[in-house]
């Protein structure tokens, strides 16, 4: 290890080298965060890493919504300039930021190296901006908060997924330093960018290279990690550097994500109230002869998910639909699921308009669905959780679902999976070597 602390390449060019011009260019950024989710603790970030003047806002997204201090932060970024294999960390014990000194967490560095998982090389931080500038945000929220800043070089994602499965201890906070796609035209990269953030938001990692993102591989270890594979993804930003500059022609994407526990509620207040407002405007837009059309909403609810709208009138159901798949931007899901349950649910017939101020609307934005590993009734008795999952049930072309709020009035578990068989026609006892269960949550809200 070497006793002196490594000094910043790119103060004074990405980002302003003088201390007031960076704590307010740091500032600044961060701003933009307020309001945009619950308040829930990421688990990860994909933070943006240009030139402040153009990717700082997002970068101040990723790092603005982090509500408290972490235990520490795992700084993962691509190299852009110096060619080797594996993954490296520096030799030094801290960086020195114009904001104050970040210490490096040598023990972590450590411990990858004892696993193989990552060695010292100081040649590949020596010209990276990929993990620089991230730092000056993690100074300025979190004065001496120690960091483990990881370039990766030619690696597959499934070590970096191991490295941070090493690396995580529940408190961490991984930062994924990634811009989206470079240097196409802005409708070609907005295209390409549109693709990527739907790729992160279903979970896809093996839908991600290097044409969508220059971290491509940081995002998908992340999703690929124990920790990954447990979280929400929401959008918090995207945008490009024609937004800036004015030059169409050959523009960076950038974009900014947080991922969240599976059981965070991750929508303010505000937010789900504009859900809300958009399903019950196009009942009443289809009820009024109109067209629905998309508002325009903040980004986390333009975050690819799935979704359910259950409707009720005095208590009782009036119609639920949904999708279990994630396909399209959720406010665009929710008001095809809203219709949806108003007007094409077969239990019921089409909503009237005398109905809708009688009407009460309930919005369950689900998580991707993970398949549980039970061979029998008994096992799946003992893992499913009740009060917290959603279950879907397949047995060849049989196939059924119940949300986590149906344990409101199915309560013990053996009852909750008889029905749900019953709903997918078959059994209340049946199950197959074809029975195959696979689990969700939801984060539910409704009208009062």
């Amino acid at each position: 290890m070497t006793a002196m602390p490594r000094r910043l390449r790119f103060a004074g060019s990405f980002f302003p080298g003088e201390v007031g011009a960076l704590g307010a260019a740091v500032d600044e950024g961060l701003a933009g965060a307020a309001g945009l989710t619950a308040g829930a603790m990421p688990r990860a970030v994909v933070a943006a890493h240009a030139g402040y003047v153009y990717s700082g806002r997002f970068a101040g997204l990723s790092h603005g919504v982090v509500p408290r201090r972490p235990g520490r932060a795992v700084v993962l970024s691509p190299s852009h300039r110096h060619a080797f294999r594996g993954v490296a960390f520096p030799s030094q014990p801290a960086f020195v930021t114009p904001l104050g000194q970040v210490p490096i967490d040598r023990a972590g560095c450590a411990a990858l190296a004892s696993a193989g998982l990552a060695c010292e090389l100081d040649a590949a931080h020596d010209d990276e901006h990929g993990i620089e500038t991230q730092l000056p945000f993690l100074a300025r929220l979190w004065p001496g908060l120690p960091v483990v800043p990881l370039v990766i070089g030619a690696e597959t994602p499934a070590t970096v997924a191991e490295a941070i499965d090493a690396l995580d201890d529940g408190a961490t906070l991984f930062v994924l330093s990634s811009d989206l796609s470079h240097f196409l035209t802005d409708a070609e990269a907005r295209r390409i960018d549109a693709e990527t953030a739907a790729l992160i938001e279903r979970g896809e990692a093996g839908g991600l290279d290097g044409q969508h993102a220059c971290g491509w591989q940081a995002v998908a270890g992340w999703l690929a990690s124990r920790a990954g594979a447990q979280s929400r993804a929401l959008r918090l930003g995207m945008g490009n550097s024609g937004d800036v500059s004015g030059d169409r022609g050959a523009v960076v994407g950038y974009g900014a994500w947080g991922f969240y526990d599976l059981d965070a509620d991750c929508f303010p207040a505000a937010h789900r109230a504009r859900l809300l407002a958009a399903a019950r405007a196009a009942i009443a837009g289809r009820l009024a002869g109109e067209r629905s059309a998309v508002p325009e909403v903040p980004a986390p609810l333009r975050t690819t998910a799935a979704c359910f709208v259950t409707l009720t009138e005095a208590g009782a159901l009036r119609g639920c639909i949904g999708t279990l798949e994630a396909r399209e931007p959720l406010v665009g899901a929710v008001i095809d699921a809203a219709l949806g349950a108003a007007f094409d649910d077969p239990r019921f017939p089409p909503l009237r308009a005398g109905e809708l101020d009688r009407l009460r609307i309930k919005i369950s934005v689900l998580t991707r669905a993970a398949p549980m590993a039970v061979g029998s009734e008994a096992e799946a008795l003992a893992a499913i959780e009740p009060g917290r999952d959603g279950l879907i049930l397949e047995d060849g072309a049989r196939r059924a679902t119940f949300l986590p709020a149906v344990w409101e009035s199915l309560p013990d578990p053996r009852d909750f999976l008889r029905d749900l068989r019953r709903k997918a026609g078959l059994g209340a006892d049946h199950w197959s070597a074809a029975t195959r269960l696979l689990r969700y949550r939801a984060e539910e809200f409704g009208e009062e």
